[in-house]
């Protein structure tokens, strides 16, 4: 037997399976929605319940999921309708436009010695909300720059602190390890402020992610991965992942994340290929370095060290292999992990579909990148507008029923329960201009 919240915040109960599945069926429930057991205190999302879960759908020979419904329907349930063709996230904003908040943010933050970073980052993030559309709509970002001041105040004391403290070990060492301990509640903190403060059709995003969970996966789960020689990384990756993406919610409704240790170790696999010649040039240069010094002591007193200008050689050619293996390594993880995290993440049962190329990616950062350097940075607001149409192109969403009853009945159910943005602690951690 369960207990369930209906689309009108209200719980109703005790329903056995059965009901429910009828309920799916007739389009009053979804997968997303709550449900707690009989005899259990904790609610889940009916989904991740054994009798409602629905089985891994297969992956096609593109690395998209199927857009067919029959593959993520569960056992003896139905879909309340057939999901709608994938619909384009699109991105409006023009540089010319950027630039000019651009550099007034630049300039206010340098006169007013970084306080204004805190209105730089809300401008920054209003202009490229405002330019997002999705079936029609555009987000807000309804953050109070004071409190992203407070944010980057309480930071640079931090770093203030750790720095003074340095002619003191001990003391340099206890502060360290407490902010270490305290990092896991900055970033539940982080995540709360900017999903409480942006918004969709008048409806806020939410992070209800706890400092528990986010020590686990931000500070015990990393610890162990030196021990396995980084092996552990894909499952650490994975883990931060799950938490962040369930964690958050739209209103009520919180997000499904399906995204599988296999799938992570895959990507990160590949992707070690690419700093191959990165390491054997690491080691390569450790070699070349004990056999100098060597050479060196067998050199005596004031002899001039021998192999010097080998050395400046052996140094150039590592810059001309580490450099690029290192640049194109990272665009494909970032291609790779875009398309990863999206795919595997849904909400409500509307889908997200992405097939972000990593050529296509390469190409815009390496271009963006000599443009701004031969710029001296001024070009900067035209590299991050195209940074920002191309993982728009790269999205679709398939929505799953229809979008205005969802809001309207989120949004009832929120407003019974009220606004939680003006907590205290409601703060963002970190510089941004």
């Amino acid at each position: 037997m369960f207990t369930i919240i209906g689309v009108d915040g209200k719980e109703y109960g005790p329903v056995t399976a059965d009901q429910i599945r009828q309920w799916i069926t007739e389009n009053r429930l979804t997968p997303a929605m709550q449900a707690r057991r009989e005899g259990e205190t904790e609610w889940r999302r009916i989904a991740d319940f054994a009798e409602f879960a629905p089985p891994a759908p297969p992956v096609g020979a593109d690395g998209m999921p199927p857009l067919d419904p029959a593959a993520t329907v569960a056992p003896g349930a139905a879909l309340p309708a057939a999901p709608a063709e994938p619909q384009p996230v699109v991105f409006t904003g023009e540089w010319t436009e950027y630039f000019k908040i651009w550099i007034v943010n630049v300039l206010l933050t340098i006169v007013t010695l970084g306080i204004y970073a805190a209105w730089a980052k809300v401008r920054k993030r209003r202009y490229f909300c405002a330019n997002t559309r999705v079936l029609g709509h555009t987000f807000e970002y309804l953050a109070d720059p004071v409190k992203i001041l407070y944010g980057n105040l309480i930071v640079g004391a931090i770093f203030l602190a750790l720095a003074l403290s340095q002619m003191m070990p001990l003391l340099y060492l206890c502060l360290l390890l407490l902010f270490s301990i305290a990092a896991p509640w900055f970033i539940v903190r982080a995540l709360a402020f900017n999903a409480r403060n942006t918004a969709w059709r008048g409806l806020r995003f939410n992070f209800t992610g706890k400092y528990g969970g986010s020590a686990m996966v931000f500070l015990l789960w990393p610890l162990m991965v030196p021990f396995t020689m980084g092996l552990l990384m894909p499952v650490v990756a994975q883990k931060q992942k799950d938490f962040v993406v369930k964690h958050h919610t739209f209103g009520r409704t919180a997000f499904g994340f399906r995204g599988t240790v296999e799938a992570f170790f895959k990507v990160y696999g590949v992707t070690l290929l690419f700093f191959l010649p990165v390491i054997a040039a690491y080691f390569g240069f450790i070699a070349f370095m004990i056999k100098l010094a060597i050479e060196t002591q067998k050199g005596g007193g004031g002899a001039r060290p021998p192999s010097t200008d080998s050395l400046a050689l052996f140094g150039i050619a590592m810059l001309f292999v580490v450099v690029p293996a290192t640049f194109i390594g990272i665009q494909y993880f970032r291609a790779r992990m875009f398309n990863l995290l999206w795919n595997n993440s849904s909400l409500a049962g509307t889908r997200f579909l992405a097939s972000m190329r990593f050529r296509d990616l390469l190409l815009v950062e390496f271009t963006n990148k000599l443009v701004v350097a031969l710029t001296l940075g001024f070009l900067f607001p035209w590299a991050a507008i195209r940074t920002a149409k191309l993982r728009a192109d790269s999205l679709k969403i398939v929505p799953f029923g229809n979008p205005d009853d969802f809001i309207a009945a989120e949004q009832s159910a929120v407003g019974a329960v009220g606004d939680s943005a003006n907590d205290f602690f409601d703060f963002d951690i970190g510089f941004g201009a």
